[in-house]
């Protein structure tokens, strides 16, 4: 037999091994890369909302310190009007730029708000493993960019729509022009299937996208409808006028003022049940000591007493007067002194 024979029979025999370890390596790395990927897929709302809060931070950053420069710039300008460098104007323009930037600071803040409720209603919406790819958030967001394509092309295919309400396909209304503007984005940013691979900044864009979309075409039906003269069914309602806001501001702080009086009214009386209901006892007691009979009545019987006294007396002394004859009052009884025999 062939030496090189001998020695690969050898090597078979020793490293007969190493073929199934590699055959069961390959079978773990493409099972481990497939349930990171749809790990990913599963957690990508939640990775894109934490992107969303820690761009927020940074924006809500950057708007403190712009309304810090701007607050600065208010003081140099008035610096500068006291010395006679700046007019009125100047230190009118400079404080209406800080309240501009007040007003950027407040709605960055609520942004940070809004993203850290987003991360916990995408933590509640993570579907579970192995369920349809129907619920991924791409295939969710899709979904949702879908339903407000079909809405709007109901006013383009639609002829008594289109007729109807003419502003919805007319790109020279502002409302309508933004729509157009936002889909063409959104379109843009679409994927090309629910199971592409996209990375969390790439939803995030799609999602922020979608959703100006949604609020977008609310706002050009909306317009369409009031140029028509018509008011959609599920239409939010018309913002009430400023004397409709103060006349609901004054009829809110007169109930609670009512309330208000109300309940002190119930607290005084409370407090003085109380205070009867701890004086009523001694009144009672007092009461009883005055109207309580006393019998018998101490006066009478010793008047009675005197007077059975004073009638013995003038008995005796009638009595002495006749001659001690039929004493009234006097019994018969032995003589204490005599004996029995």
């Amino acid at each position: 037999m062939e030496p090189w024979v001998v020695a690969f029979g050898a090597a078979l025999v020793e490293f007969w091994w190493v073929a199934p370890a590699a055959a069961g390596a390959g079978a773990a790395g493409v099972i481990g890369v497939r349930r990171s990927r749809s790990t990913k897929a599963r957690r990508l709302g939640v990775t894109a909302a934490k992107l969303e809060l820690q761009q927020a931070r940074n924006e809500a950053a950057g708007a403190r310190a712009s309304a810090r420069v701007a607050q600065a710039e208010v003081a140099r300008i008035e610096a500068e009007r006291g010395a006679g460098r700046a007019t009125g104007a100047d230190v009118h323009a400079a404080r209406r730029a800080f309240e501009a930037a007040q007003r950027a600071r407040t709605a960055a803040v609520a942004h940070i708000r809004v993203a850290r409720a987003r991360i916990g209603v995408e933590r509640s919406a993570v579907p579970a493993r192995g369920t349809d790819p129907v619920h991924l958030p791409v295939s969710r967001t899709m979904a949702a960019h879908d339903a407000i394509a079909a809405r709007w092309i109901q006013y383009e295919t639609d002829a008594a729509r289109r007729i109807a309400f003419p502003a919805m396909s007319d790109a020279r209304v502002p409302t309508t022009g933004e729509f157009l503007r936002l889909d063409a984005e959104a379109r843009r940013l679409r994927p090309a299937s629910p199971r592409a691979r996209i990375t969390a900044e790439q939803y995030a864009a799609y999602r922020r996208s979608v959703d100006h979309l949604q609020r977008a075409f609310d706002v050009a039906e909306q317009e369409a409808w009031r140029l028509a003269g018509q008011r959609p069914a599920d239409a939010p309602p018309p913002p009430p006028s400023l004397a409709q806001r103060w006349s609901v501001v004054a009829t809110e702080a007169i109930s609670r003022s009512a309330e208000g009086l109300a309940r002190a009214a119930e607290s005084a009386a409370s407090a003085l049940d109380a205070h009867r209901g701890r004086a009523e006892p001694s009144e009672r007691d007092a009461s009883d000591r005055v109207r309580r009979p006393v019998w018998p009545v101490p006066g009478r019987t010793d008047r009675s007493d005197r007077t059975d006294d004073t009638r013995r007396t003038d008995d005796t002394r009638r009595s002495n007067d006749t001659g001690g004859t039929d004493r009234p009052g006097r019994t018969d009884r032995p003589d204490r002194d005599a004996r029995p025999q």
